[in-house]
């Protein structure tokens, strides 16, 4: 079957995004649906059962990964639901916690599962780092991406926020897709520049939050080579995202490139 260029660039960016669903400021997109023409067979799986929601423990976390927003504990799970061009739910977990690092996951209610690696520093939490030899790969039924990260700077979350704060995160990720059983070299930078706006109320279906409102812009330079031709696109994401203490994120709006769409808190477990 033959897919044609704009639909490849799509169906990268889409995948993309699904690799940096809860990185860089929190503001991509992981669920604008993967076009029918290269997306035969996708069907929706039931997820993992809705965890009910628990008070939050007294000690959150402790060492390098310390973050009073965003709890790094093994066994973790945060439920969430999203709104917009296709509606849906996942679950994020902490999988695994080391001296200086973590392993997470999306599952998504449409099949797709997403793991990534993060590295600690003093509270710092660094998406997808490269000295470590990270990797993240997202698949679904005749589509996958597979992308290395080969430069990094930044901090993707901070150690502490306070009203003013600002901080960047910038990154390549280099790699391969995977259409129909056609590699395509892939290589994409991003740039993401995020502030702490301050504490307001919040109110999702877990609840209600006094939350750390932060609002983040994400620029993703995506570059496909087709048939020895390069291809590459822009795409500029403006997402606001609210944070609780010793429970982590509650809700994202995104905003841009027709990918607009709200993820809120369902429920949660933090052991």
């Amino acid at each position: 079957m033959r897919t044609n260029k704009s639909t490849i660039l799509l169906t990268g960016a889409t995948l993309l995004l699904s690799v940096l669903a809860c990185n860089i400021g929190r503001s991509p997109d992981p669920f604008e649906p993967i076009p029918p023409t290269v997306s035969q067979g996708l069907t929706e799986s039931a997820l993992t059962p809705d965890v009910a929601a628990t008070e939050a423990p007294a000690n959150v976390n402790a060492g390098a990964c310390a973050n009073p927003y965003s709890p790094v504990i093994v066994g973790a799970t945060w439920n969430y639901k999203i709104t917009g061009p296709i509606s849906d739910t996942y679950t994020h977990s902490i999988l695994s916690v080391e001296e200086n690092g973590f392993i997470e996951q999306d599952v998504f209610g449409t099949g797709v599962t997403r793991q990534g690696k993060w590295k600690c520093e003093d509270g710092n939490l660094i998406a997808l780092d490269p000295s470590n030899g990270s990797s993240s790969n997202v698949s679904a039924d005749g589509v996958s991406v597979d992308f290395q990260t080969t430069e990094l700077s930044g901090v993707t979350i901070p150690k502490g926020i306070n009203a003013g704060d600002t901080w960047t995160q910038t990154l390549t990720l280099e790699g391969t897709e995977t259409i129909n059983d056609m590699q395509i070299p892939a290589k994409n930078q991003l740039t993401s520049t995020c502030k702490a706006v301050g504490f307001e109320s919040v109110t999702v279906e877990a609840g209600t939050f006094d939350a750390m409102r932060v609002e983040c812009q994400t620029i993703m330079n995506l570059s496909l080579t087709i048939q020895e031709n390069v291809n590459q696109t822009t795409l500029t994401l403006n997402g606001t995202s609210w944070y609780v203490e010793k429970i982590g994120l509650v809700k994202t709006v995104t905003l841009g490139e027709g990918m607009d769409n709200t993820v809120e808190l369902v429920s949660y477990s933090i052991p």
